[in-house]
């Protein structure tokens, strides 16, 4: 099937434009048998197979059907729904890998990717987009192809927008794709505009599918009212504001409603299947491709988790149930409150007037530090060493979903923590683990990070000689990472992860999620030290603790301190 096509027009576009200039000179329709002599004369291969191959009834109709896109200017007559059911009818997937090609290499997307990485990898990354497709049904394959096909004097840029239309997880690939180096600018610029610029649905379309999911009943109970236009649509969801009417209340509340897409309820199981055979031919052909540095299988598996997560509505609904009720208390922070009226698609929850955290402040410097310290203190030291006995923290804490509240006199650095698909649940035995290997690393003894690793894996540590020298290996390779605690961290989960440890997968979610945290803050003021931060407050924490510790003075080892740190700990990190 891999074959070079280079920038070959899709076939129909050839036909359609001689049927077209044939048509110019003579009056007459033309017949069956002369669409087929045009393709064969001027070598259109498939063309030819399909009508040659086709009994005289069929093959009029696929000539008319040929005649109809070339007088309307080629395609914009063309509607998905008769091509489907005219491919069904003539037995097209029959050429089904051709077609394929064609509406590959029609996209242009393979021209997304930098040149130089395209010389190494181009055969792998074309076979593995024709194996994705070849996952989809015909129906979206055939509709890709006819917005494809309508959009001919389209830039590359869009025309891969298109190709990616619908299909979430190209979508989503196209959003990681948007910030790599290498890549056209052109190409690049329309992939950002996935981040934030999705159009799939009209507001009609939206709110339609939103009352008919809610019922009728609930939105008349609490007279629900939806906004003129949508909020924001992202690959999976849609989301859009409103108001209703609480019962046995005066005011009316303002609500925010996330749906999940109807085309990705139908279609994103089959996409997950096809990311299942991408993960199978990394594991099959790593070598015949010779992808074996890429972490190939990670990367689409981590795809393949981020969406199933956002589909996975009852799930995000307990989870936000579950932040809500920890933050519920704490004056800095607000998480929305969900709605009784949400369904297993459409979560109902309090609006919340926000912005972007990076976009807060700009060009001041003073209050963007406040800002910072903040975040930090809110999402790393909080999260460490909350009062409570399970600690919960946000499993995805990016850019667009950390916000600030914009309506808060009282507070302006308020935060708003929003889509909690992903979250993490830290117990307090898991908590004092991390930091004592914060002590350790801050004392830069690699014989306490050896012992303390084994918070960090599953099984603890090996007793194999060998293999307990690799790990003190990989603890001291870590630890000479010039950056921060959680960078050290980072870099110390992928040396036990290839080294085939069993992650502990709260450790290394939120360690994830600090790494995560430690980009805004550099946005935010690149002057912040986190690490500093930390230490100082957890400082105070001991400075309040020193009546009780006093008392208990004689008990050395004792770590039920809010700190987390006995007297023992305390006397070592001094002295």
């Amino acid at each position: 099937m891999r074959r070079v096509l280079g920038d070959l027009k899709p076939q129909m576009v050839k036909i359609f434009e001689l049927i077209q200039r044939r048509s110019k000179t003579e009056s007459s329709r033309i017949q069956p048998e002369e669409v087929l002599q045009l393709a064969r004369e001027n070598g259109l291969e498939l063309i030819a197979r399909v009508l040659s191959d086709r009994d005289p009834e069929t093959r009029k109709k696929l000539s008319e059907f040929l005649q109809t896109g070339a007088q309307g200017a080629y395609f914009p007559q063309m509607e998905s729904e008769p091509v489907i059911q005219l491919g069904l009818a003539t037995a097209l997937w029959k050429y089904k890998p051709e077609m394929l090609e064609i509406l590959l290499h029609g996209s242009r997307v393979l021209e997304a990717v930098p040149e130089e990485f395209f010389k190494t990898y181009g055969p792998f990354i074309h076979d593995a987009l024709l194996g994705f497709l070849d996952g989809l049904s015909e129906e979206r394959l055939v509709d890709r192809a006819v917005d494809i096909a309508k959009a001919k004097n389209a830039s590359r840029g869009e025309k891969i927008l298109i190709f990616a239309s619908k299909i979430p997880t190209l979508q989503k690939i196209g959003q990681i794709l948007a910030r790599v180096e290498g890549i056209p600018p052109d190409i690049q610029q329309s992939l950002q505009s996935l981040e934030n610029g999705i159009r799939t649905m009209t507001r009609e379309e939206l709110v339609t599918y939103i009352e008919k999911d809610a019922g009728a009943e609930s939105i008349k109970k609490y007279d629900m009212q939806f906004a003129d236009k949508i909020l924001a649509e992202a690959s999976v969801g849609a989301v859009i504001s409103g108001s209703f009417q609480p019962l046995g209340e005066s005011r009316r509340r303002s609500f925010v409603c996330k749906a999940v897409k109807p085309y990705v309820q139908s279609g994103l199981p089959e996409e997950m299947r096809s990311i299942d055979r991408l993960i199978a031919l990394v594991k099959e052909f790593a070598g015949y491709y010779r992808i074996e540095g890429l972490n190939l299988k990670d990367f689409f598996a981590d795809i393949r988790g981020h969406l199933e997560r956002e589909i996975k509505v009852s799930e995000e609904q307990a989870h936000l149930r579950m932040a809500y009720e920890f933050y519920k208390h704490h004056q800095g922070v607000k998480v929305p409150e969900i709605f009784q009226f949400s369904t297993e698609h459409t979560t109902f929850m309090e609006y919340l007037d926000v912005e972007k955290l990076t976009d807060s402040f700009p060009g001041d410097r003073k209050r963007r530090r406040i800002l910072a310290e903040r975040l930090a203190t809110i999402m790393t030291f909080d999260a460490l060493f909350s009062k409570q006995r399970t600690a919960v923290f946000h499993g995805d804490p990016h850019a667009g979903n950390i916000m600030r509240i914009t309506d808060d006199p009282k507070d302006p650095y308020k935060l708003g923590l929003l889509d909690w698909g992903l979250v993490g649940e830290f117990p307090r035995e898991q908590r004092m683990q991390m930091v004592q290997l914060s002590l350790a690393y801050g004392q830069k003894s690699k014989e306490r990070m050896v012992r303390n690793v084994s918070s960090l894996v599953k099984g603890g540590l090996p007793k194999d000689p060998q293999k307990r020298a690799r790990l003190e290996e990989m603890v001291g390779r870590a630890m000479l990472v010039k950056a921060g605690t959680f960078q050290v961290y980072g870099a110390l989960l992928e040396e036990l992860f290839k080294a085939g440890y069993v992650l502990d997968p709260e450790f290394s979610l939120f360690i994830k999620a600090q790494l995560t945290i430690a980009g805004i803050l550099r946005e935010l003021d690149p002057t912040l030290d986190q690490d500093k931060l930390v230490r100082k407050k957890t400082i105070g924490l001991v400075m309040k603790e020193i009546p009780k510790r006093l008392a208990l003075l004689p008990a050395w080892k004792y770590r039920g301190y809010r700190s987390m740190l006995s007297n023992g700990d305390l006397f070592r990190e001094i002295f």
